[in-house]
């Protein structure tokens, strides 16, 4: 005796049930979702009644794998709380959602193997591209995006070597342009505070660091690359340590703004006066650099224009237009009171 087997539900209404309901066919269904222009106003309605009746929900997946194209964009991010990481997001989305794309976003937790995870399941859903941040990829990810065939734009850091698309600052020559304001300013003895970061990006903070240091014959010895990460506990718990090895430093170049504040706060609590015992500077152009006690000197990264232009570059490939696969963006000195 043979015995039917039922396909096992899963509990989701289905566009033979949307169809059955407006007593149409399921192609003039999936034709009117995808195109509503192309059935009339009357059907359409009738059509529109029943999945809100019903409460149906296009299987977005399949509809792009049917019709071999996307409208999502996968923006893969370490950590949602990245700084500057908020602002890239909404330059992108001020570009591509007008254009009828929509941003897919997910986090990794700093761990290769999840993000290799991640965009391997957002690759199986035919994404129209993928985002990343400039940090370092393993080679799992690299060779997927590049056999993927789809745009790829790593964002917030000029890279030697990017997948494919990058738009950001040149951490190198921003560096530069903060130490140089520093001895033309007069100060002899600077220091350099870096803590746990990309290693390249530190390599680039060295190079910039370096650069300017030796043009103007100045000792680039003083640096501290701490283990913590770049937090406020962190600047405060480090300035201790400059002191004890060079007790002359006159100023101090910090990799962040939120470690330059934690600096700040010891100088507070040293009575250390800023800048006339000690200039601090920093990275970033965070919002606390401009309400910290003295308002501090640093280096504006412009997220928000950086997602704008990778929105734009994007767009471009995505609609086969001209577009620049590679684009520095400028970084602004802000000069305040704590140098």
């Amino acid at each position: 005796m043979s015995i039917t087997r039922k396909r096992r539900s899963t509990g989701k209404v289905t566009l033979a049930e949307v169809a059955q309901l407006a007593g149409v066919g399921t192609m003039t269904v999936s034709r009117a979702l995808r195109t509503p222009e192309a059935v009339s106003d009357k059907l359409r309605e009738k059509i529109e009644a029943a999945v809100q009746e019903l409460g149906y929900v296009p299987n977005l997946a399949a509809s792009a794998l049917a019709s071999a194209s996307s409208w999502t964009v996968a923006m893969v991010v370490p950590h949602l709380g990245e700084f500057g990481c908020s602002e890239m997001f909404a330059g992108l989305q001020q570009v591509l959602q007008p254009a009828g794309y929509q941003i897919m976003l997910a986090e990794s937790q700093h761990q290769p193997e999840q993000e290799e995870k991640l965009l391997e399941t957002l690759l199986a859903s035919n994404i129209a591209a993928a985002v990343l941040l400039s940090v370092e990829h393993s080679e799992n990810v690299r060779n997927g995006l590049q056999n993927a065939s789809i745009p790829v734009m790593e964002i917030g850091a000029v890279r030697a070597d990017p997948i494919d698309m990058n738009i950001g600052i040149d951490h190198a020559a921003a560096m530069f342009e903060l130490t140089e304001m520093l001895i033309t300013r007069g100060y002899q003895h600077i220091g350099l505070l870096c803590a746990n970061q990309e290693k390249w990006v530190f390599q680039q903070h060295l190079q910039g660091w370096y650069k300017a240091m030796l043009r103007h014959h100045r000792s680039p010895d003083r640096v501290i690359n701490a283990a913590s990460p770049p937090t406020f506990s962190t600047g405060a718990a480090q300035l201790p340590e400059f002191l004890l090895a060079w007790p002359e430093m006159d100023a101090l170049v910090c990799e962040s703004d939120e470690l330059a504040c934690g600096v700040l706060y010891e100088c507070q609590r040293r009575r250390i006066k800023v800048p006339d015992d000690l200039a601090v500077v920093g990275f970033g152009g965070s919002d606390v650099s401009r309400v910290c006690q003295p308002p501090l000197t640093t280096m504006l990264v412009p997220h928000r224009k950086i997602g704008v232009d990778a929105g734009k570059a994007l767009l471009a490939r995505l609609h086969d237009n001209d577009w620049l696969p590679k684009a520095t963006i400028a970084p602004r000195l802000y000069q305040r009171d704590s140098c």
